[in-house]
């Protein structure tokens, strides 16, 4: 797709979280002007707020504040187009306001007015928009021809009630929408950013399909459904990803230099080709013990004493021989990947052992299902204190690589410590989401080899299945892949058990994830 225009959110998308333009955004924008794609900003904020930004991005479009409601051109002086509320919807909706114990900004021209300047958010929004608000007595002097109106409060429930009776009330009148859970505004019907999108692309000569629009909130949205191209944040809901063509990364990711480099000025390899993936995958779902950390050992010791402990007390009760408990078979074959008390159980059965489920009051007690499972969780937790994690370096740097080319990650894992061994690690910045034993008992998912918890990652991730590729070294894992029918199914070899690998759905097999880049899905 040719894109001859990205409009782009400001905070939150544009700037990091500290209110700050990286070098590689601006790189990016140098990119953007040397393919002869325009760069145009719009933003909740007042055209003043963005001032620090027109200079350094070299902006020479026009200026869309207020979501919409003033449209500047370059210099910050010239209006191009003003929308402003009826002075009687004002005063309601700041009587509504205040009533409701909000506090009350007023934007009017290129001024901000509020009554308290030590209330939540005013020093924060100061230095962001960089000027000072004027205090005032009475909002009634200044609401003729007030552009945008703030609902602000940190109690979110009460500025969600107070979006909801505003648009029952005033919704043919104006907008309200939130654009942080603690800022409600109020501009004129038709200062949204869908508007500034067509008016931009009109004003510019730019057909709506080559246009591209990025953000991170919902406000946001209409952008996407507007443009030929919508990209979401990292850093936005599940609720505002679902609604864009593509996800980037997060504003502290570099999120919009990503979207620049990958979506908009459109490489002619898709990025997840060089991941060795379908053109069609948006999302990479990775096993934890085996895939990414060198932990599988720690457990199959662990599980080896506890069933030992276990095998070696029924052999004396009965005088049977002592069969101890293989690591590496039995191992695979029955535990690796299934939720604690499914491996117990199937391993035992193979044995022919049958125990009871026991009780949540008798943790402790040996000859039980869930004894041995907690024995074993124990005894893993002790190995796991000894000392760091170590983790596969190829399958690190593959995951970066993923995470570089725009694609979401998460960490799938029936371990109840996933949490602690992505720490231990060093890697758990590197996932966007994580379902491990913990959420699955949280949410009754069941375990591998069925699909629920890597389902829940999709859509953690908002994406369908066969947007996704799910990498694992087990074969529970595997099947689990299959049997939810995502896009694409990788093998992680790391016991000589390719073959069985493919027999139980592997798409392709590798020993180690490095060995996928740059080679052809």
């Amino acid at each position: 797709m040719r894109i001859d225009l990205l409009v782009a959110d400001v905070d939150g998308t544009l700037v990091t979280p500290e209110k700050e333009l990286t070098a590689r955004t601006r790189r990016a924008v140098e990119r953007l002007r040397g393919a002869g794609v325009k760069l145009a900003i719009t933003s909740g904020r007042p055209p003043r707020g963005m001032a620090m930004l027109v200079g350094p991005l070299g902006i020479d479009t026009p200026i869309a504040g207020f979501n919409g409601g003033l449209l500047v051109a370059p210099d910050l002086r010239t209006v191009i187009v003003e929308r402003t509320l009826p002075r009687a919807v004002a005063s309601e909706v700041a009587e509504r306001l205040e009533r409701a114990g909000l506090d009350v900004w007023v934007y009017r021209g290129s001024e901000w007015y509020l009554r308290n300047r030590d209330a939540p958010h005013v020093a924060v929004e100061e230095a962001t928009v960089r000027f000072a608000p004027v205090v005032v007595r009475d909002f009634e002097p200044v609401l003729d021809a007030a552009v945008k109106i703030v609902g602000v409060s940190d109690d979110f429930a009460r500025v969600e009630r107070c979006e909801a009776e505003l648009r029952e009330r005033v919704g043919e009148q104006a907008s309200a929408s939130r654009s942080q859970e603690y800022y409600l505004d109020v501009t004129h019907p038709d200062a949204n950013k869908g508007s500034v999108v067509r008016d931009l692309a009109r004003r510019l000569g730019v057909p709506l399909e080559r246009v591209a629009a990025i953000g991170d909130m919902p406000t946001d949205v209409l952008m996407f459904a507007v443009a030929g191209l919508g990209i979401a944040m990292g850093n936005a809901s599940a609720e505002v990803r679902r609604c864009a063509r593509r996800v980037t990364t997060s504003n502290r990711e570099e999120g919009f230099a990503h979207a620049v480099e990958r979506f908009v000025l459109g490489e002619r390899v898709p990025a997840a080709a060089t991941l060795g993936l379908p053109p069609r995958t948006r999302a990479c779902l990775f096993d934890l013990d085996g895939v990414l950390t060198r932990t599988a050992s720690l457990h199959a010791a662990a599980w080896k004493q506890a069933f030992d402990e276990l095998l070696g007390a029924l052999a004396r009760d009965s005088g049977a021989p002592f069969v101890p408990f293989d690591p590496v078979a039995d191992y695979d074959r029955y535990v690796d990947g299934k939720p604690r008390n499914d491996g117990v159980r199937s391993f035992l059965e193979a044995r022919g052992i049958v125990l009871p489920q026991g009780r949540a009051d008798d943790p402790e007690a040996a000859r039980t299902v869930r004894g041995v499972g907690r024995r074993k969780d124990a005894l893993f937790v002790e190995r796991l204190r000894r000392g760091p994690v170590e983790r596969y370096e190829g399958s690190v740097r593959y995951v970066r690589a993923a995470r570089d080319r725009g694609l979401r990650t998460a960490v799938v894992s029936s371990s109840k410590h996933g949490r602690e061994v992505l720490a231990a690690a060093g890697i758990a910045d590197l996932f966007d989401a994580r379902v491990d034993g913990v959420v699955a008992e949280e949410r009754h998912l069941r375990g591998k080899p069925a699909p629920d918890t890597y389902l829940a990652a999709a859509r953690a991730l908002s994406v369908e299945p066969d947007e996704a590729a799910v990498f694992e070294d087990a074969l529970a894992g595997v099947e689990a892949g299959r049997a939810g029918r995502f896009g694409f199914v990788v093998g992680v070899d790391r016991a000589g058990q390719a073959s069985a690998l493919r027999r139980h759905g592997a798409d392709v097999v590798v020993d180690d994830l490095a060995a996928l880049l740059e080679r052809p899905a």
